[in-house]
């Protein structure tokens, strides 16, 4: 028989093993955490003024995709990634953005060719890449509630300059998430009343120090959405001078909200005086570069969907800023054309 006191010791060595995994558990969940605050710490003060400098979209947006379900899974042990999960969102929402804009390209060619299954099927595409880009940005939207806590119509603390950023980018990713759901046919759900949280919290930001984009922003709503807008308000004049400081600081999202908005309206005159603003300016900050570059894409994006649905063709290269219409004399011909 078994001795007594040998199971004893079999208990004692089963206690000890049991014993050592769970504090080897415990061991790997707190080098996990730490491994997530460092990443979240190096993300906050060199990854994103890193991006910000950069001049490829293309990147930003393979980036945001990749970088997101890395940096979101430390949460699950105990790191708080919510400020630069509100940046990555909306970075990653511009690939699927692109992708719904060549679709949308592509359903006005069909149009113009009386092609309808293609059209049909275009349409379809658009709505679905819409879709994705309406849940990114209502992520994005909703990671910046959770991270600051606004009380009401309160003002949240934005004590630094990175915070200031990630308030205006999550806004920003409020109004585009409307819109997209819009495109979407509502599928995303994205709550209508978004449209005037949105308006009150960019009213929290420094006007002058963020390139005059929160009362450009405000004013786009005020367009869209009357009802929002405060006693005399000038949407218009506000977008006039949005623009305006956008260019002179380097940062042109005033012009992209503007051009955005005479589009919405139907308003050609304003639309067209857009674009053209935005493309006789060159001025780049160069620690938001990527801000301009994708507001840079915003104006394009526009003017390819006029010059699609008036000449089938998107803009030609190094035509932003002119119009398929415009008084030109008689063009020499170039074999690249014809080819």
């Amino acid at each position: 028989m078994v001795s007594l006191a040998c199971l004893r010791s079999a208990s004692a060595l089963r206690i000890l093993v049991i014993g050592s995994l769970v504090a080897a558990l415990q061991g790997c969940g707190m080098i996990y955490k730490t491994t997530g605050d460092v990443l979240v710490s190096f993300g906050r003060a060199e990854m994103v003024p890193y991006m910000m400098s950069d001049d490829d979209s293309r990147i930003a947006c393979a980036a945001g995709e990749a970088q997101t379900p890395l940096l979101l899974s430390f949460q699950r042990v105990g790191s708080h990634p919510d400020k630069l999960a509100v940046l990555l969102y909306v970075t990653a929402a511009s690939c699927t953005d692109a992708l719904a804009a060549e679709e949308e390209l592509r359903y006005l060619r069909a149009v113009k060719q009386g092609n309808v299954a293609e059209a049909q099927d275009a349409r379809t595409a658009q709505k679905r890449y819409a879709a994705i880009s309406a849940r990114r940005q209502h992520e994005s939207y909703r990671r910046m509630i959770a991270a600051y806590e606004p009380k009401g119509e309160e003002c949240p603390k934005l004590k630094s300059e990175f915070d200031q950023l990630v308030w205006l980018i999550g806004n920003l990713g409020g109004v585009q998430a409307l819109i997209n759901d819009g495109v979407a046919d509502g599928t995303v759900g994205v709550p209508r009343d978004l449209a005037a949280k949105v308006e009150r919290g960019v009213a929290c930001l420094d006007n002058d120090q963020w390139w005059g984009a929160p009362r450009g922003i405000r004013a786009s709503i005020w367009n869209l959405l009357p009802m929002l807008a405060p006693k005399n308000a000038k949407p218009w004049e506000e977008l006039e001078m949005a623009a305006e400081k956008g260019a002179k600081a380097g940062v042109r999202l005033g012009s992209a909200m503007y051009a955005l908005s005479a589009y919405s309206k139907g308003d050609n005159a304003r639309l067209r005086t857009a674009i053209r603003g935005y493309a006789a300016t060159d001025k780049v900050n160069a620690d938001y570069q990527i801000i301009d570059i994708m507001a840079g894409t915003m104006v394009r994006t526009i003017s390819d969907k006029i010059w699609t649905e008036a000449t089938g063709k998107r803009t030609p290269l190094g035509g932003l800023g002119t119009f398929w219409d415009d008084a030109k004399s008689t063009p020499s011909v170039n074999i690249d054309d014809l080819l």
